[in-house]
């Protein structure tokens, strides 16, 4: 299941909350620290390989 990296507006903790793709939007993220539901998303870099995005320079040997 995805992580999704979240900074609280209220007391500035940053915190990872584990949901599914199609809770994303939908759930309801409170701040583990004061409990605020004033948190935003953060936008991250995750870098990973995957055979179906380079399947073209992908070397099998």
């Amino acid at each position: 299941m995805p992580h999704y990296d979240h900074s609280c507006e209220k007391c500035k903790h940053e915190f990872v909350v584990e949901m599914k793709i199609s809770e994303v939007g939908n759930k309801k993220v409170k701040c583990p620290e004061c409990n605020s539901t004033k948190v935003t998303r953060n936008v991250t870099n995750t870098s990973f390989t995957s055979e179906s995005i380079n399947r073209y320079v992908w070397d099998k040997s």
